[in-house]
């Protein structure tokens, strides 16, 4: 099953500004490197981890039972669309057929006897309003398969919710209170540490075309004064040679905890 947290990566944690006076003292911070590496949500990610192997079992019927329905729901979907395109397609040929033989019946109609001339017109109506039952149709199932979409995803809602819960009693963090606790943080200790470095400007190090001073980064200062205010918090320990980027992350499951996302609900009522 797939991990509940998901540490973003935050454009807008850190306000900056685009142009810097000539008096500031400019630092720099990755605040996507802090949180992929914030003590809380690393440990919370890492006690769920736990937790989904312990309770596996636990979760597997509905999950793998979510996850054909998803499958099934996707399929419908994919059958929906391909007929509604093949419809669009076939509407612009009937719509000229129906308009090449209006035009020809007006043409032969002074030429026709009343009972000729209805029953042309009783075959142009027809063909029209076969093309209509044929959209009619179309409309339905979209709006049956639009029912069966928004009760999955009800479904699909409520066991995430009681994956989160269980996750909770057991002792674990919900996933949403802790980015928060976490972005909270990052913010206020970044003040903290460019004011204790007497910074005046902070700047993410994207936004630097060139910087001399490879000190001014005050990245790792931030985050192990993020870790000092933890100590509770014992994490493993990371490979020395491993790059930032290799952090641990988790990807939230929406509907079902391994395969349900491949194809939301949302993207089936389209």
């Amino acid at each position: 099953m797939k991990k509940l947290f998901k540490i973003n990566v935050l454009s807008a944690l850190l306000a900056t500004s685009a142009v810097a006076n000539a008096a500031d003292t400019i630092g720099f911070v990755d605040p996507g490197y802090v949180m992929q590496n914030h003590p809380v949500l690393l440990d919370a990610s890492i006690k769920f981890e736990n937790f989904m192997k312990e309770n596996q079992a636990k979760f597997a019927d509905e999950d793998k039972k979510l996850a054909e329905e998803n499958k099934k729901l996707t399929a419908e979907r994919d059958a929906l669309n391909i007929d509604a395109k093949n419809l669009q397609k076939e509407q612009a040929t009937v719509e000229a057929t129906l308009k090449k033989e209006v035009a020809q019946l007006e043409k032969d109609a002074p030429r026709l006897r009343a009972k000729e001339i209805q029953a042309r017109q009783a075959k142009i109506e027809g063909k029209a309003k076969a093309f209509e039952n044929k959209v009619a149709a179309i409309q339905k199932r979209e709006q049956e398969f639009a029912k069966k979409a928004e009760d999955f995803q009800k479904r699909a809602d409520a066991f995430q919710q009681k994956i989160e819960d269980a996750n909770k009693n057991s002792g674990g963090l919900n996933p949403q209170e802790a980015q928060k606790t976490a972005i909270d943080e990052v913010n206020s200790t970044i003040k903290e540490v460019a004011k204790a470095k007497g910074y005046t400007l902070i700047l993410q190090p994207q936004i630097a075309l060139y910087a001399e001073d490879e000190s001014k980064d005050i990245t790792e200062a931030v985050l192990d004064a993020i870790k000092a205010k933890h100590p509770e918090i014992k994490l493993p320990e990371q490979k020395a040679d491993a790059p930032k980027a290799d952090a641990p992350k988790a990807d939230a499951p929406k509907a079902d905890a391994t395969k349900t996302e491949q194809a939301k609900p949302e993207e089936a009522k389209k």
